[in-house]
């Protein structure tokens, strides 16, 4: 797969998941990417946290812009 294409793919689950109504809450990076740590809607402090994996560079530049602009709305 391309790096674009790649992108492409990564991108597309995170807006998947974030149309869900699933927030951002976390995030471990390490040297195979990141790890986003999402909270399903609605749910309280215990809930089941959902992990996506990102390898893509610009992907996890994509995260980080939506994780601002998370904070401010």
């Amino acid at each position: 797969m391309s790096e674009h294409s790649e992108f492409l793919a990564e991108k597309a689950a995170i807006d998947g998941y974030l149309e869900q109504g699933y927030r951002i809450v976390g995030v471990i990076e390490d040297l195979s990417g990141d790890k986003l740590l999402l909270a399903p809607p609605g749910e309280a402090g215990n809930a089941k946290l959902t992990t996506l994996h990102l390898r893509n560079a610009n992907a996890r530049k994509y995260w980080s812009t939506l994780l601002l602009t998370q904070g401010q709305g």
